[in-house]
C-alpha cells in the first residue's frame, strides 16, 4: 500500500458543531470572555475551556506540516489523539483525500441485483457491495460488520462473482459453514468456480496449485488454513475472506498470525459481532485487514474509548461497513421477534446437589491453595452448578429417567408441546454438548418424533445433510444444537421458536444462536426462550449478559473475575437466594 506510506502537505484546523475555525482564529476567539462570538458572519456559542483546549491541540501541531497518507486517515476518522470534543481537521492532498472522496461516493447509486448474482439484493446489502467496490479500488481492506442475519455470505458473493477472473479469491470459514458457503455460492453466484479445500482426502500442494489456477472460489476452515499455510501462502490471492472474524480477535493466536501470512490485495472480515468482549477485538479485525493503518493497539483502544460513538461513525463506509437490526430502514425488512425470559422451579434434588456443589467451593477456597488452583476450583464449581440448573443427569449420569427432575426440562417439554401443536418448528441450545445428545433422545421419546442433535463430534458431511433436512421440512419439528457448534453461519428459518437452555456469559454467542431463526428469509414473527432458574448461578449469569451487552452496545471494555472473592462473597454471588428461589414445592 504505497500511498499510505507517502508523504502529504497539510494544514489542520477544528470543527465546532459544523463550524470550522483556523489556529488564528480560534486564538483570537479565546482573548473574547464571551459565550457568544461572532466569526464569519454568524455568531456562535463557544465554551471558552473548549477555544483554550483547541488553540493548545493547534499549536502542538503547528509544526507539522507533512504526514503520511495513514497518518492523514486516521486523522480524518477520528484516531488522532485530539483529545477534542469536535475533534481535528486535517487537509491533505493524495492517497488520503482520494480514500475520503471515494468513500463518500461508494454507495451513491447502490446495484440491487449486480452482474453474476442471481437474485436480489436489499437496498443495505447494494450499498455494502458498493462500499466493497470502493475497497477494491482505494486498495483497502475492510470489515463487513452486517448485523447477525442480514445476509453477509450472499453480500460477499455478490462481490466475487462482480470481480471473477480478477484473482481466486480465499473464504476462510468455520468447519460447520463450508457447506453454507458451498451451497449459498451454487445459489446466488452459479457461474462462479467453487471448490472446497477440507478434509483428509483434500488435495496436496501440488494439487492444490492447479485447482486455484482454475477456481474462482476457494474455500477452506480455519484450522485447514493453519495446517496447509505454507501451500496457500505460495499463492498470490485477489482477496482473502475471513467469516466469522472473531476467529482472529487474539492477534497473537496462532491462527491470527498464520493467517497474515497468506498474500492477497485485499482483505475482507466478516462479522455480526466486531466487538464481543472489548475494543481490541475490533483493533485486531481492522489492524488484520489493513496492517499497520489504524495505529498500535493501546492507542486504538484509547481514542475510541475516549469517544467511541463518533470514532465508529466515522469509521464507518471506509474500513467498516455497519448495518444493525435496530436501524429503521433494515428493521423494516425483518420479521417481529419477541425475546422471552421463563422463570423454571428448581425440584429438591436438584436444590440438595446445588448447595453440595456450593458447600464442597467454599471449603476447598478456605484452603492455603494458589491463586490459579482456587481459579480452577471456582470455574469447575460454576461449570457444575450450571449443569445442576439444566437437569440433575446433566451434572451426574445415574441412569435414570430423565422426567419430573428439572423445572428446565419441564419446562422444554411445554414449549415443544404448544410449538407442535401449532405446527411450527424450534431450535433448543445448550452449552453441554453431551447434554444435547440427551435431550435429543428424551425429546424423540416424549413427542414420537424423531429429534436430532447437531454438535462439533459429528462429520461435517452429516452435519450439512441434518440441516438440510430440517431447513427443508415442512410442518412441525425439533433440533437440538450445542451452542459452540449451532451459533454460527447456519441458516435455519424453517424454525420460528428458539430456546436457549442454558444461558452463556457473552451475550453475542446467545444472539449468534437466535439470529438462526431470526435473519432474511424468515417469514413468521421468531419467539425466543431464555430458560433461567431464579435465585441462583443462571440470574448471576443473566445479570452478567445484560451487563456485557450494554458494554457492548456502548463500544466499552469491561472484565471481572470471581477469583477475588471471598468466601463469604461467594456464597453471596453463587448460592442460593431462598427469597427468589422457585421449587417444586411452590
Amino acid at each position: 500500500m504505497v500511498g499510505a506510506n507517502q508523504l502529504s502537505n497539510v494544514a489542520w484546523t477544528v470543527l465546532f458543531d459544523d463550524l470550522e475555525l483556523t489556529q488564528a482564529e480560534v486564538q483570537a476567539l479565546a482573548r473574547q470572555a464571551r459565550p457568544l462570538v461572532q466569526t464569519g458572519g454568524r455568531w456562535v456559542e463557544v465554551d471558552r475551556l473548549d477555544l483554550e483546549k483547541a488553540a493548545a491541540a493547534l499549536a502542538e501541531r503547528a509544526s507539522v506540516t507533512s504526514l503520511t497518507g495513514a497518518e492523514i486517515l486516521r486523522a480524518s476518522i477520528g484516531l488522532d489523539g485530539s483529545g477534542l470534543a469536535g475533534g481535528t481537521v486535517v487537509h491533505g492532498n493524495g492517497w488520503a483525500n482520494e480514500i475520503l472522496t471515494k468513500a463518500s461516493a461508494a454507495v451513491a447509486e447502490p446495484v440491487t441485483q449486480p452482474d453474476g448474482f442471481r437474485g436480489e439484493l436489499r437496498t443495505y446489502q447494494a450499498e455494502a457491495l458498493g462500499w466493497l467496490g470502493f475497497l477494491d479500488a482505494a486498495e483497502l481492506g475492510g470489515c463487513l460488520a452486517l448485523d447477525m442475519g442480514l445476509g453477509k455470505t450472499p453480500t460477499m458473493l455478490a462481490h466475487l462473482a462482480r470481480c471473477a477472473g480478477n484473482g481466486p479469491a480465499l473464504v476462510v470459514a468455520p468447519a460447520a459453514v463450508v457447506g453454507n458457503w458451498y451451497a449459498e455460492a451454487s445459489r446466488f453466484a452459479p457461474r462462479l468456480k467453487v471448490r472446497v479445500h477440507h478434509g483428509a482426502d483434500r488435495s496436496s500442494a501440488a494439487g492444490l496449485r492447479r485447482e486455484i489456477e482454475t477456481s474462482d472460489v476457494v474455500i477452506t476452515t480455519y484450522a485447514t488454513a493453519v495446517r496447509d499455510v505454507d501451500a496457500l501462502a505460495e499463492h498470490q490471492w485477489g482477496r482473502i475472506v475471513l467469516d466469522e472474524a472473531q476467529a482472529i480477535k487474539n492477534p497473537t493466536s496462532e491462527t491470527a498470525q498464520q493467517l497474515r501470512r497468506i498474500p492477497a490485495r485485499s482483505r475482507v472480515a466478516l462479522t455480526g459481532t466486531p466487538i464481543e468482549n472489548g475494543l481490541g477485538d475490533l483493533w485486531a479485525i481492522l489492524d488484520f485487514t489493513n496492517p499497520g493503518l489504524v495505529g498500535s493497539r493501546p492507542t486504538f483502544i484509547s481514542q475510541m474509548s475516549g469517544d467511541g460513538e463518533a470514532a465508529l461513525k466515522a469509521l464507518n463506509g471506509i474500513l467498516l461497513f455497519r448495518r444493525t437490526k435496530s436501524e429503521p430502514d433494515v428493521a423494516r425488512e425483518l420479521p417481529d421477534k419477541i425475546d422471552e425470559l421463563d422463570h423454571c422451579t428448581m425440584t429438591p434434588e436438584q436444590i440438595g446437589l446445588y448447595q453440595a456443589v456450593l458447600d464442597t467451593l467454599v471449603v476447598d477456597m478456605q484452603q492455603p491453595d494458589d491463586a490459579e488452583k482456587k481459579q480452577g476450583a471456582i470455574l469447575a464449581a460454576i461449570t457444575a452448578l450450571k449443569q445442576i440448573c439444566n437437569h440433575p443427569a446433566a451434572y451426574r449420569d445415574d441412569g435414570q429417567p430423565l422426567h419430573g427432575r428439572s423445572g428446565k426440562l419441564a419446562r422444554l417439554e411445554e414449549i415443544v408441546e404448544s410449538v407442535f401443536e401449532a405446527d411450527e418448528r424450534v431450535l433448543i441450545f445448550t452449552h453441554f454438548a453431551s447434554w444435547g445428545q440427551r435431550l435429543a433422545t428424551h425429546l424423540t421419546e416424549v413427542t414420537g418424533m424423531r429429534i436430532e442433535c447437531y454438535d462439533g463430534s459429528l462429520a461435517r458431511g452429516t452435519r450439512d445433510r441434518m440441516v438440510e433436512d430440517f431447513q427443508n421440512g415442512t410442518g412441525k419439528g425439533a433440533l437440538v444444537l450445542s451452542l459452540k457448534a449451532g451459533g454460527t453461519g447456519l441458516n435455519l428459518t424453517s424454525a420460528n421458536h428458539v430456546v436457549l437452555y442454558d444461558r452463556w456469559w457473552n451475550p453475542a454467542v446467545e444472539d449468534q444462536a437466535r439470529d438462526r431463526a431470526w435473519r432474511i428469509g424468515q417469514k413468521k414473527t421468531v419467539i425466543s426462550h431464555r430458560l433461567v432458574c431464579p435465585g441462583t448461578v443462571d440470574e448471576r449469569v443473566e445479570e452478567v449478559v445484560e451487563g456485557k451487552r450494554h458494554i457492548a452496545n456502548l463500544v466499552l471494555p469491561k472484565s471481572s473475575s470471581l477469583s477475588d472473592l471471598s468466601t463469604d462473597q461467594l456464597r453471596v454471588a453463587l448460592g442460593l437466594r431462598s427469597d427468589e428461589l422457585l421449587t417444586g414445592d411452590d
